[in-house]
């Protein structure tokens, strides 16, 4: 399943290149960056109704002696219903999202260590406002389902423990930025 989901995403970026109308929204997620996260999309508009989207995130973090980290990849497809700019206001968009998160006790407790690695599709529902002046602001939300999902536990003494989680899988969205 990982081998095929590089080329895939890969293969609907160069689509995007190749196809869009010269219209690319740049965001940022601001309420990311105080939690330590950086998350950055570029949505390429197709036609006045239909987008691509990418988002790439990257984290750090420490709380107490847990030391965390994340990386998130999304890939997005938007149909929007009745845009005033193009590519804007009401949406609804299908999913492919990539997440590896891990957490680290270094002060030698005992307490586990924690790896989660998920790949999963789903749909979602979003709004998008373009302002003349190109400002954006995008906010969204949406629902799936884990396709692969490798969760495990270990403790001080090496041992590990593989665990189920649901299969459900989130996503949310909030972002302001510019259209270039």
């Amino acid at each position: 399943m990982k081998q095929f989901m590089l080329p895939s995403l890969m293969a609907c970026f160069l689509f995007a290149f190749q196809n869009a109308n010269a219209q690319v929204d740049l965001t940022l997620n601001p309420v990311g960056l105080l939690f330590g996260d950086f998350n950055l999309g570029a949505d390429f508009g197709l036609s006045k109704n239909f987008s691509i989207e990418a988002q790439a995130g990257l984290g750090s973090n420490k709380i107490g002696s847990v030391k965390g980290s994340n990386l998130g990849i999304n890939a997005l497809g938007k149909f929007y219903f009745s845009p005033k700019h193009g590519a804007d206001r009401f949406y609804a968009d299908v999913f492919t999202r990539f997440v590896n998160r891990k957490w680290k006790y270094d002060d030698g407790s005992g307490f586990s260590n924690y790896t989660t690695t998920r790949v999963g599709i789903g749909f979602g529902l979003g709004y998008k406002v373009v302002s003349k002046g190109g400002f954006v602001f995008d906010i969204g939300f949406g629902g799936g389902r884990a396709l692969s999902d490798k969760n495990k536990y270990e403790d001080s003494t090496g041992a590990q423990e593989q665990i189920d989680w649901p299969k459900l899988m989130l996503q949310g969205k909030l972002a302001i930025g510019y259209r270039f």
